[in-house]
């Protein structure tokens, strides 16, 4: 079932060779759960978004002062340099607000996956498989790929799949830091305030 979805994205297919399959089971309670990377996937998404909005605007403002009046004179070359930095600044700094309340309102969208994640319920849910390949690139160098399925429970279906780059996207270490830059905000939402 997975090998033909992994030819199909390869530029050369016909360079495809099977290296690995991890297959493990998967319950009600896990992180490694279709709905969860989901959600974790788009969250991360969203912070790469703010951090970048969050970057362009201590870029502007930087750029700023740089224009900013020296000894109580400023030219008028510089008076308008410093309002366009003030303006992309501000404009940044909306876009990053923005940016911020879509990720909280996606924790308070997903409160009740969450909450399941803490759950002692364990039901068993299906499979997942990591499959690992070695395939070529356009340029003619074999290099490993990895991909990440979840199987119904009967090993029938594939029902969800996540390639190697949407994994990478998946960080740990992103979401901590999600949770470090929101944490008085995230306490409130799970505090239901």
């Amino acid at each position: 079932m997975i090998e033909p979805q992994i030819k199909a994205q390869l530029i050369k297919p016909e360079s495809y060779e099977f290296a690995q399959l991890q297959l493990d089971s998967c319950f009600s309670n896990s992180k490694m759960r279709p709905e969860t990377l989901m959600f974790m996937l788009k969250v991360a998404k969203l912070y790469n978004e703010y951090k970048e909005h969050i970057s362009d605007a201590e870029r502007a403002e930087s750029s700023m002062t740089i224009y900013a009046p020296s000894y109580g004179y400023q030219d008028a070359h510089s008076k308008l340099q410093q309002k366009k930095y003030k303006e992309k600044m501000e404009k940044a700094q909306r876009k990053a607000v923005a940016v911020k309340e879509q990720i909280l309102q996606s924790f308070k969208d997903n409160m009740e996956l969450l909450m399941s994640m803490e759950s002692p319920k364990r039901e068993f849910v299906g499979w997942t498989a990591i499959f690992d390949y070695r395939a070529e690139t356009a340029g003619g160098l074999k290099i490993m790929g990895q991909s990440l399925y979840f199987l119904n429970k009967d090993l029938t279906e594939i029902t969800h799949s996540f390639s190697d780059e949407e994994m990478r996207d998946v960080d740990p270490d992103k979401i901590q830091d999600i949770y470090y830059d929101f944490e008085k905000e995230l306490q409130e939402v799970f505090l239901g305030k």
